[in-house]
């Protein structure tokens, strides 16, 4: 019986196919740069949400968009690497397993929160708080300062109060604010320093980490 001419080109074609394929496989196994290069690939198709503003806060990293001015209730806390912003509301990220932390502010539930698209830890968000005095942060949200990247928008017109000129307002209104003007809640001990404070259950907590910031903004 003779042989298909057609049915033996397709079978070559689809072994010379494998055999390329096995071997793109295996330099990509020896080649540390393709496999970053195929992760990039990966991670540039990753969904994310798009935030319009004059001020939005994105990963330092990646530059993806995380949340916005608008959503700030607090800048004056203080996380594990430096100053930290408490936020209403956050997009584009993952949430990690609930565990209790006993903070300098008490002991809360809080879930570590990570990048969606380059998977960096940028902060926490709490789930609870277990002294009354703290129910205010729960839902939201702590990403600090090191982590983000402000992006400013030259599309949107701010008015500018009375007596005040136009360049002091826009440096002042888009200022991210100074340390030094801050009742600062301290979640982590700053690094460096020795706060004399009140010992409670063997956990230093500062004087002023019973009550809610008074600085929002």
């Amino acid at each position: 019986m003779a042989m298909n001419p057609n049915s033996n080109l397709s079978s070559s074609r689809s072994s010379r196919k494998m055999e390329a394929v096995a071997q793109a496989t295996a330099i990509e196994k020896r080649s540390p740069t393709l496999r970053k290069q195929k992760k990039h690939r990966q991670v540039q198709e990753v969904e994310t949400e798009y935030l319009d503003g004059p001020q939005v806060y994105a990963c330092s990293q990646c530059r993806t968009h995380l949340t916005s001015h608008d959503d700030i209730i607090s800048k004056s806390f203080h996380g594990r690497h430096g100053r930290a912003y408490l936020f209403d509301h956050c997009v584009n990220v993952t949430i990690g397993p609930a565990e209790d932390r006993i903070l300098m502010t008490g002991l809360h539930s809080v879930n570590d929160i990570f990048c969606v698209r380059c998977k960096k830890l940028v902060g926490w968000t709490y789930t609870k708080a277990y002294e009354q005095s703290q129910k205010y942060k729960e839902g939201k949200f702590i990403i600090e300062k090191i982590n983000l990247y402000l992006e400013e928008g030259n599309d949107y017109d701010t008015p500018t109060p009375a007596g005040e000129k136009q360049d002091r307002w826009r440096r002042r209104s888009q200022s991210w604010g100074s340390d030094a003007s801050l009742d600062v809640v301290y979640e982590y001990k700053p690094s460096g320093s020795a706060p004399t404070s009140p010992v409670l259950r063997g956990k230093s907590c500062l004087p002023s980490c019973g009550s809610p910031p008074t600085s929002p903004k």
